[in-house]
């Protein structure tokens, strides 16, 4: 028998619910496994590439039994979510293929699964164990995640890449799709000197960035070349690195643009926001031109008209026009233009219509982003 308030149970099956598969091929991967122990229990979920930990304390420890099932993870999910949150629920064997769930006057009698079927993701040996706060680890996320590709053919690039150049000083977090680049970097953490690049799956930077938010404090991370783990107070996180050579994608960083603009990232994202309201293609094309201390945005649309305005800015160059993916120029802002969004200053450095960008709060920022421009 386990006894354990209904809050509990609920954070705990949102943590869960983030990796269990919910149309599976494989039945036992939309279960949970439970284990409890007279005073915890721990909850596991796997899609068998990502598998979350979550351990909760248990009600009336002296009066619990140990226990050991799998079960339908929605469906206690759900159960969890119409219980009343202060309510202590009470879980027991229902023979040697179920459970029964009691909670005030409800009932719930559910058929479990062999715990012998249920794959766990062995820990293994580490390369590298070091510390991060839970804060600096979802700034990294965050500045980055946005610019994963979903393109399946090129599933090296669906995630973020997190390493270590030789002889650097500095841990990056890189994400691409090709047509924009993301890349964030911290000073090398005591412990992650030799640590072996890693891609994270698109999946798991999500679970990860959830938990995060939902934790934080301080976060135990361990890496080897093929798996990762994550502790993050009661929950631990470990995957399967993505199996793939990331590209060198230092080559597509430019380093001899000579046209700058200096720009405010924060007004620019709703001028943009406010152009691109007549776009009808899925590309939202708008077209930035600059000029002496003026950026015009324009955005044409044959069912839809013209639209056009008037941006301040810092340049001395001469004219430049150029076209970007409005989407990928508004992700890309959003991050650019920090908590402070009215002062925060950005620049952007250009060759020429046909060359990649680059955009940086300053030459030292941790954040850096390269855009492609396209014609329009």
């Amino acid at each position: 028998m386990i006894q354990v308030k209904v809050d509990r149970l609920r954070a705990a099956m949102k943590a869960i619910d983030e990796v269990v598969e919910k149309r599976s091929t494989v039945p036992i991967l939309s279960n949970v496994l439970i284990r409890s122990t007279p005073g915890q229990m721990t909850l596991i979920g796997t899609d068998m590439d990502i598998m979350v930990e979550k351990v909760v304390d248990l009600e009336d420890a002296g009066a619990n039994k140990a226990m050991d099932f799998t079960v339908d993870a929605t469906t206690l999910k759900q159960i969890a979510a119409k219980l009343s949150a202060d309510g202590v629920a009470t879980i027991e064997a229902d023979g040697n293929t179920g459970i029964k769930i009691k909670c005030g006057r409800a009932r719930f009698k559910l058929p479990t699964l062999p715990t012998d079927d249920f794959p766990v993701l062995a820990a293994g040996d580490w390369d590298a164990q070091w510390e991060v706060s839970a804060t600096m680890l979802i700034d990294m996320i965050e500045s980055v995640r946005f610019a994963q590709s979903t393109e399946e053919t090129r599933y090296y690039l669906n995630g973020i890449y997190l390493h270590v150049p030789d002889d650097s000083e500095c841990q990056f977090a890189v994400a691409t799709d090709g047509s924009r680049l993301a890349r964030f970097h911290v000073e090398v953490p005591e412990g992650a000197g030799d640590m072996p690049g890693i891609i994270i799956g698109r999946k798991a930077v999500k679970a990860l960035a959830d938990l995060l938010d939902a934790e934080g404090g301080t976060v135990d991370v361990a890496v080897s070349a093929s798996k990762w783990r994550m502790e993050i107070g009661t929950t631990v996180l470990t995957g399967k690195a993505i199996d793939g050579q990331f590209p060198d994608y230092t080559r597509v960083i430019p380093a001899a643009n000579d046209k700058a603009a200096w720009i405010y990232p924060g007004p620019l994202a709703e001028a943009v926001e406010r152009v691109l309201t007549i776009s009808s293609d899925k590309s939202r094309a708008i077209a930035l031109e600059f000029s002496r201390d003026l950026l015009v945005l324009t955005v044409s649309s044959p069912e839809n008209g013209t639209a056009r305005e008037e941006v301040e800015c810092e340049y001395d160059s001469d004219p430049l026009r150029i076209g970007f993916n409005g989407r990928f120029l508004l992700d890309m802002l959003g991050r650019l233009k920090g908590t402070d969004a009215k002062e925060t200053r950005a620049q952007v450095k250009m060759a020429d219509e046909a060359a990649p960008t680059l955009w940086q709060q300053s030459d030292d920022a941790r954040q850096l982003y390269v855009l492609m421009p396209m014609r329009v």
